[in-house]
């Protein structure tokens, strides 16, 4: 136990030595100097109150982060936080929407459990409301989706205009969604052409 806490203060150290501290790390060395207050604007007295605070550690995070900016301290790298995904129950939460919409009437039931991942981009995409596309940006990145829209809804203008207009201004940040369905739409037919 004494190895592995000697272990964790070497690493604050190396981080200290390289510029990255933990807030905390960067208000106990401010601190620790003496009149660490002077020619901030900071008086004695609220100086001595937010150090007590710091060590009792009740000095709250705006706080914190007042005083550090104060003193020249940048904040490199805002705290980030990234929640579970069970991929898998999402996975199977979605299969069974499409199932319960009966979009796979035409599927053999064995077969659905092997569905690609464009497929069920697709599926999705076509049939689901907007709580279980949500589900699908926790399952796939966005240019994922973004790809599989393309490729397979965007082909069927004017069938899927509404849909096709709505997620394009809603999940891909297009901001003249008409305009950018004409444009893929000549593209493709000029595609076409060209074969020909």
């Amino acid at each position: 136990m004494d190895f592995l806490f000697k272990t964790l203060q070497k690493c604050n150290e190396i981080f200290i030595f390289a510029g990255m501290m933990t807030t905390g790390q960067s208000l106990q060395r401010l601190f620790s100097k003496r009149a660490w207050y002077k020619n901030s604007g900071i008086n004695g007295s609220t100086a001595r109150i937010y150090k007590k605070r710091f060590l009792e550690n009740r000095l709250d995070i705006k706080t914190q982060i007042k005083i550090l900016t104060t003193f020249n301290f940048k904040l490199v790298q805002d705290m980030q936080w990234e929640e579970h995904i069970n991929r898998e129950e999402i996975r199977s939460n979605l299969l069974n929407s499409l199932r319960r919409g009966n979009a796979f009437w035409s599927y053999d039931a064995s077969s659905v459990l092997q569905i690609s991942d464009d497929k069920l981009v697709e599926m999705v995409l076509l049939y689901l409301d907007m709580d279980d596309i949500a589900l699908l940006f926790q399952l796939f990145s966005r240019k994922t989706i973004k790809a599989v829209w393309k490729e397979k809804m965007l082909p069927q203008e004017p069938f899927y205009h509404s849909l096709n207009r709505l997620y394009a201004f809603l999940f891909f940040n297009i901001k003249d969604p008409d305009r950018y369905i004409r444009k893929h739409v000549n593209q493709q037919f000029k595609a076409i052409q060209w074969k020909d």
